[in-house]
């Protein structure tokens, strides 16, 4: 039954992390769950890079109702100063009683310290509740901290017969409302499009995000012959 309850607020963890979803580049999305005698405390995600982390939020929303509570996160407290102090002091003076984490932080300047410095100071931590699904939502995060290398999500609209127009180019959708609908989700979780020149002398695009509340991405053209016109849309 504990098991359950675990999960359960480990997955609100996750929801609540998604949030930050395209905000929080180029730190990792995370949410936090304060719970304490069965009781839910406070949340909190992590909303942008260099303010504060999902902890924190909600530690400040708990105030002393955090003394003796347990946290939900699903990836591993951060353990050094950078652009915010270390999660972990505040964990600790807090009165935090008990860390469930869904994954170790890849990052070198963390991965393991945040828990061994918890541990050290008499809190229980648990490490690896619901690591798939945790390490999914941070696929992006973990290849960059990792490789230094971008992940690239590549966005291909065909026909059945493996066409992207026809044979004229007059063509202007090979896709669907709903596929549309989400290049403009994807459009507004990623860092950057990228395009090549041909793409921008066809459909003459705006590769923004349109979508509520959404957020433009930085829009890269291959151009190495500089044949894209000064009043393209872009």
């Amino acid at each position: 039954m504990e098991d359950d309850h675990d999960k359960r607020y480990m997955r609100l963890a996750l929801r609540l992390a998604l949030k930050g979803a395209g905000r929080t580049s180029p730190n990792p999305m995370v949410g936090a769950v304060l719970v304490r005698g069965g009781s839910l405390v406070a949340t909190g995600y992590h909303r942008r890079a260099g303010s504060d982390h999902a902890e924190i939020v909600a530690l400040k929303r708990a105030g002393e109702r955090a003394r003796g509570a347990a946290l939900y996160l699903n990836l591993e407290p951060c353990d050094h100063q950078g652009r915010t102090p270390p999660c972990t002091a505040a964990l600790i003076r807090a009165g935090v009683k008990k860390v469930v984490v869904g994954m170790v932080d890849p990052n070198p300047l963390v991965s393991g310290g945040g828990i061994r410095r918890l541990r050290r100071a008499g809190v229980q931590v648990r490490v690896g509740l619901l690591e798939a699904e945790c390490r999914r939502l941070n696929e992006a995060f973990r290849k960059y901290i990792t490789r230094r290398i971008p992940f690239v999500i590549l966005k291909l609209a065909a026909s059945l017969d493996g066409r992207i127009a026809t044979s004229t180019g007059e063509s202007r959708w090979v896709t669907g409302v709903d596929a549309r609908q989400y290049v403009h989700h994807l459009r507004d979780q990623v860092d950057a499009v990228i395009v090549g020149a041909g793409t921008v002398l066809a459909d003459d695009p705006r590769l923004t995000c349109r979508i509520p509340e959404g957020s433009d991405p930085l829009r890269v053209v291959l151009d190495g012959r500089l044949r894209i016109p000064l009043k393209a849309h872009l």
